[in-house]
């Protein structure tokens, strides 16, 4: 009966309110991450069905918002927002009529990712490392690139996800994408003095307790507040890329990483897997040639493995047994030459 009544009170309600209801439902059974992100789609949901309760919402209006969207957001990120409004017109009843009319928005088949040349990773570094202001973002970037972290994951490291023995760092539940995102990696030179760097940073800046985040929020220009995440750096990134007259997201570095790991013909598909957390389909299979070629490499190499002779057989089995010293390549000559004498002789009869 409690759950008949939210659901009532869900169709009565204005959008708001019944967007409200249904995210404290919810709260129990998504991560944080998801959480965060489904009040986001919900404000931006808002912004146009605010005058409509949720049984007033059709196929008509979903069309209507799809093509306001399409102005300003890509495929993906409006399919996710009407992703959520499916999810509520489900628990009132009302989707199984707007079903037949949906049509979610086609996705792109390439990646808007992509990954960097040897000369644009290189400018990178060397056009980063020259602005104090960038600090931040290039640190950032030197993670992303070495470790396969994506912006989110890097923004939500909290010293104690740093093991300065061991030299690992942890991608937790509160950065990590889904489940399958929160690993432990293991950090190479590179990102081993960005790490120590941000370290020495923090705690310069107030962070000194282990559940305090490696990159604090700033409250003003000289106060931070170890206690929250940085919002991120965006305009540092985009000063960065600007002068390296780059134009990508903080997201291709994680792209190029994995990438660099698939096309290494001695990393696995597993070990690149348990480094990034999450390999899509599709940048699997665009490398699988590497793959083909390793294993061809390796095949190659059993031909190239003398045979061990035989056991010297006992006086009841030894027989004589002709030796045939002549090559294969010898012998599929021969057999060419006979056949090629079979067909002259016919044509002759």
């Amino acid at each position: 009966m409690p759950e008949l009544t939210h659901t009532q009170l869900l169709a009565q309600s204005d959008f708001k309110d019944a967007c409200a209801a249904w995210l404290e439902s919810r709260k129990p059974y998504i991560s944080p991450r998801t959480y965060r992100d489904y009040v986001s789609y919900v404000r931006i949901l808002d912004s146009f069905f605010a005058p409509l309760r949720l049984p007033e919402i059709g196929a008509d209006e979903i069309r209507e918002y799809q093509c306001m969207r399409m102005a300003r957001a890509g495929a993906s990120c409006i399919n996710k927002e009407c992703s959520l409004l499916q999810q509520m017109l489900k628990r009132i009843g009302c989707w199984h009529e707007i079903a037949p009319h949906y049509q979610p928005l086609p996705l792109p088949k390439e990646s808007p990712h992509r990954a960097l040349t040897p000369q644009e990773e290189e400018r990178l570094y060397r056009i980063g490392a020259s602005n104090p202001h960038w600090e931040v973002a290039y640190c950032a970037f030197v993670i992303s690139i070495n470790t396969t972290c994506g912006p989110g994951e890097i923004r939500h490291l909290r010293r104690m996800d740093i093991d300065r023995e061991e030299r690992t760092m942890r991608v937790q539940p509160e950065g990590a994408k889904n489940e399958h995102r929160i690993r432990v990696i293991p950090l190479n030179e590179p990102a081993w003095e960005a790490i120590m760097y941000l370290w020495a940073r923090s705690e310069k800046l107030g962070c000194t307790q282990p559940h305090h985040y490696l990159i604090p929020f700033r409250i003003q220009k000289s106060r931070y507040d170890p206690n929250r995440p940085a919002e991120g750096w965006r305009y540092a990134l985009r000063e960065m890329l600007s002068r390296a007259g780059l134009r990508i997201s903080a997201y291709s570095f994680r792209h190029h990483a994995i990438t660099k790991l698939l096309e290494h013909p001695d990393v696995s598909e597993e070990t690149a897997e348990s480094i990034a957390g999450h390999i899509s389909h599709n940048m699997k299979k665009r490398y699988s040639h590497t793959r083909i070629e390793v294993k061809r490499v390796a095949l190659d190499a059993l031909m190239r493995i003398a045979p061990t002779p035989p056991d010297k057989p006992r006086k009841s089995q030894a027989r004589a047994v002709p030796v045939d010293t002549a090559s294969w390549s010898d012998k599929m000559a021969a057999l060419s030459g006979k056949l090629e004498a079979r067909k002259a002789g016919l044509e002759e009869k």
